[in-house]
């Protein structure tokens, strides 16, 4: 017998609870078990049982004020018992006292966000928000749909970069893994070498053996090579270029993105940005970055995937990309957004597990560490993120920061979520020198340089988050960068000398050659962070318009 997720209700006022408990269990009684409670303890003793039945627990929604004990206290004894349920507050309509209460447990990390009663008619006030809370459950512990299948090894550094650009363009997957009784199932079903892995199978059952990501994006129809004119070429998928995208498109013009690895860029492996305008709840990178790729899409924006650009030059009033793979794609303007590319550790021993136990982002592979010892380096939002919503999952977080602190390279938000998990140990000017395993990795050493002594750190995982140098290699000696490699535009052009190809001032977001701008964290000068690259890919398509109407020959 299917045992159904559970959504359980706690209110000690038996009116609210039991219009809750109706109103749910009318939506969502056919595929979870709603259950109710008006006493805090028996609650929490029910979700013992359920734990010890091996069931799962979806949600857990618990009224602001009770008698016995307050809903955010509840909720923490709860998570205790089932980490992975989703948490909400119940707050009353008008409570101006629970401000401070909301804002201090979602700064902490204690709550996902709360739900106002009453809520009539639910369709309006109740269901959308817990829809929201289920889908996140279910994104990460529920039943997946698969458009496709990946078998891979376990470990496979391929297996996961597979699985990764599938995550970050949205394809709905299953992973199933060569020696697993599904795995060698699917091995013989469709009548694979083990040795020639990984392998994906498609929806009409062809199989792609060892694709290249250039394979998986022409095969799934997420890149488009057939038009090569048009009248903005964009480099770089992040969310300075889907922003770009979205404003260029929307305004009618003839738009290209061009992006060499995933969409989303380094945002895009963040694992929750909560300090991102509009989305109180927060939001996961990847999940804004297919957003943003799709509403692109919708105002007539095409994609070129999984292809790198070699080099850039004018001929007249056009601009020629050409891609890695020889091809040539003509525009009347360009954006370069290619962002930023993870500073690597450098130790060769470590970086042989890339994909097998290290990992340069913070993506879906955080969920498979439960009861985990992992470790994290890095100082900024990223490793911070990466920290929170590890200690979600992991038995033991180990956070390694050079520095002396955390509050002068991370927000603040984020250094009060960690400093309240009880599970994740912040180690100060520490580093990474070392580690190894047998087939993937099993243990790091760490340096820490306060008292010169190395400790080695079992661990099942590395996520090394250490920021990143821009993607300019293939702009050297074709526009002016600076001495970091970061491409220098508008008035610092002047400054620099480097204006000779112009008949005017450049343009705020301009680079030395006149019709191709940057945007986001490749120019220099930005401010790393994912809005302020979003509003420079705005900003930046508003400039196209004068450039547009005077474009410079060359």
């Amino acid at each position: 017998m299917e045992i159904k997720p559970v959504i359980l209700i706690v209110d000690d006022d038996p009116v609210s609870l039991s219009a809750m408990q109706n109103a749910l269990a009318r939506r969502y009684a056919e595929d979870y078990r709603v259950v109710s409670h008006t006493a805090p303890h028996a609650a929490l003793e029910e979700l013992e049982r359920i734990k010890a039945e091996c069931g799962p627990v979806a949600l857990l929604i618990a009224d602001q004020k009770m008698s016995d004990l307050d809903g955010v206290p509840f909720l923490q004894k709860a998570h205790e018992i089932h980490p992975a349920a989703q948490r909400a507050l119940l707050v009353s309509w008008g409570d101006r006292s629970s401000a401070p209460t909301i804002l201090q447990a979602c700064a902490f990390n204690q709550i996902e966000n709360y739900i106002l009663k009453p809520f009539s008619p639910p369709e309006v006030h109740l269901y959308p928000l817990i829809g929201e809370f289920l889908s996140d459950w279910t994104r990460a512990h529920g039943p997946q749909m698969e458009l496709v299948r990946v078998i891979r090894d376990d470990p496979s550094p391929r297996g996961y970069e597979v699985s990764e650009f599938l995550n970050r363009h949205g394809v709905p997957h299953g992973v199933y893994l060569a020696g697993s009784a599904e795995g060698d199932r699917l091995l013989n079903q469709t009548g694979q070498d083990r040795a020639r892995l990984p392998a994906v199978v498609m929806l009409d059952g062809r199989v792609l053996v060892q694709p290249t990501n250039a394979d998986l994006a022409d095969e799934l129809g997420i890149s488009n090579l057939e038009d090569r004119k048009c009248d903005l070429a964009i480099v770089g998928a992040g969310p300075a270029g889907l922003s770009a995208a979205v404003y260029a498109a929307s305004d009618g013009l003839r738009t290209l993105v061009i992006e060499r690895d995933s969409v989303g860029g380094q945002a895009g492996s963040s694992s929750l940005l909560r300090n991102y305008l509009g989305f109180p709840r927060g939001i996961s990178g990847s999940e804004l970055a297919v957003r943003a790729y799709q509403q692109a899409w919708l105002f007539g924006a095409k994609y070129v995937l999984a292809r790198g650009v070699s080099g850039l030059r004018a001929k007249g009033f056009d601009r020629i990309l050409t891609l890695s793979d020889g091809t040539e794609i003509t525009a009347r303007a360009v954006i370069i957004a290619t962002g930023a590319a993870y500073r690597r550790l450098g130790i060769p021993r470590l970086e042989r597990f890339t994909g097998a136990g290290v990992f340069y982002a913070a993506g879906s592979e955080m969920n498979l560490m439960k009861d985990k010892d992992v470790a994290v380096v890095g100082g900024g939002n990223s490793a911070g993120q990466a920290v929170s919503h590890l200690a979600k999952f992991a038995r033991r977080v180990i956070h390694l920061v050079r520095g002396g602190s955390l509050e002068a390279t991370m927000s603040d938000y984020l250094v009060r979520e960690i400093k309240c998990q009880t599970n994740v140990e912040v180690r100060f000017q520490c580093e990474v020198v070392d580690g190894d395993g047998k087939h993937r990795l099993e243990f790091v050493v760490a340096r820490d340089h306060s008292t010169g002594k190395d400790e080695t750190l079992p661990v099942a995982a590395l996520f090394v988050l250490i920021g990143a140098v821009p993607h300019t290699e293939w702009l050297k000696g074709t526009v002016e960068r600076d001495e970091n490699g970061y491409i220098v535009t508008g008035p610092d052009l002047e400054a620099r000398g480097a204006v000779q190809r112009f008949n005017r001032p450049p343009m705020r977001m301009e680079t030395s050659m006149p019709g191709v701008f940057a945007a986001g964290d490749v120019r220099s000068g930005s401010i790393k962070r994912v809005a302020s690259a979003a509003g420079e890919g705005s900003v930046t398509t508003k400039l196209l318009d004068d450039y547009l109407a005077a474009p410079v020959s060359l």
